[in-house]
């Protein structure tokens, strides 16, 4: 049996704590039970892309995939399939738009825990699903005293700033420049789209030292979100995936490194969990930064949960086992 999803029945049983926890525990666990994870398929024509993120996760008795096509104004689609690694059944397919954004967040928090971040004044530039979901995910892993939106069209950080200041509880503040939202804050989120070869979301001398970044957006090599001098600055750099994947495909680390910057003493999340690394005592610059580009690993976490959920509520449509084994035609 196959169980049908679509992005509200997602969205309604993933809380921001669990989905935290769920992927924490999976990254640490990764270290005995490793996932196997190959390079991501990368495609385009036509002006859009289409990626391809497989996994096995023997941590969770699954394996699948997720796709990811978009570009040129037809919109962005996510969708997962999610399959049994015992008896290859195809147990769900879900629409993963929500599931990204929120995985993505919680990888955030995961990363900003592990550094010891303990930020209660939040800056976040963008407007959209990922830092709305980054905005719920930090409220409810941590103390949020103060949070300010900048989003370049206003009325996107007015709808924003006025619909999580009623749901959180929390004096959440439209701000009129990126400059201003970055001021006085402990923490800067940076889930912007400023398009391809568009301009560059955040500048280093808006940025006070000591304070951490969570920088989201830039997951293509045409896309750019802080300027080069951000990751000079950085005491503390850690990647959630290998560091020559996240050169190849965020055009932020491409720009960096194509100016002589180096990734050496760059540290992996994963390593972090795993005791296999641990923080500088003596770093060398006055900012932490936790760059992410996502991970198949932390898409299929997020689904199994999904669906072990989905299945608990009763949501979604279930059909016929949707990959039927070639003896049984």
């Amino acid at each position: 049996m196959t169980l049908l999803l679509d992005d509200r029945s997602v969205s309604s049983v993933l809380d921001p704590a669990s989905l935290v926890e769920a992927i924490d525990r999976a990254i640490r666990i990764d270290a005995n039970a490793p996932a196997d994870i190959p390079g991501r398929v990368n495609l385009a024509g036509g002006g859009r892309f289409f990626r391809v993120m497989p996994a096995v996760v023997p941590q969770s008795g699954v394996m699948g995939l997720k796709t990811f096509f978009g570009g040129n104004g037809v919109g962005v689609r996510y969708l997962i399939m999610l399959a049994s690694i015992e008896t290859g059944e195809v147990l769900a397919t879900m629409d993963a738009c929500y599931l990204t954004a929120a995985r993505t967040a919680a990888t955030s928090a995961v990363a900003a825990r592990a550094l010891g971040v303990k930020a209660t004044r939040l800056g976040v530039l963008g407007s959209g699903l990922e830092a709305e979901t980054h905005l719920r995910t930090f409220a409810a892993v941590n103390e949020i005293d103060e949070v300010k939106v900048f989003s370049p069209n206003p009325a996107s950080r007015e709808r924003l700033a006025g619909r999580l200041r009623e749901e959180l509880d929390l004096p959440v503040v439209p701000a009129a420049t990126a400059a201003a939202a970055c001021a006085d804050v402990d923490h800067v989120i940076t889930a912007t789209n400023t398009g391809y070869g568009g301009p560059i979301a955040c500048e280093s001398a808006w940025l006070r030292p000591g304070l951490h970044i969570s920088a989201i957006g830039s997951t293509h090599r045409d896309l750019r979100e802080l300027d080069t001098a951000v990751f000079r600055r950085a005491g503390t750099l850690v990647f959630d995936a290998d560091p020559a994947q996240i050169a190849d495909e965020s055009g932020d680390i491409r720009e960096f490194v194509d100016e002589g910057g180096s990734l050496g003493a760059v540290l992996r999340l994963s390593d972090l969990l795993q005791g296999k690394a641990s923080l500088p005592e003596d770093p060398q610059g006055d900012l932490t930064i936790f760059k992410s580009v996502g991970t198949a690993l932390q898409d299929l976490v997020a689904a199994e949960l999904v669906y072990r959920r989905s299945v608990e509520a009763g949501l979604g449509t279930d059909w016929d086992d949707l990959a039927i084994p070639k003896s049984r035609r």
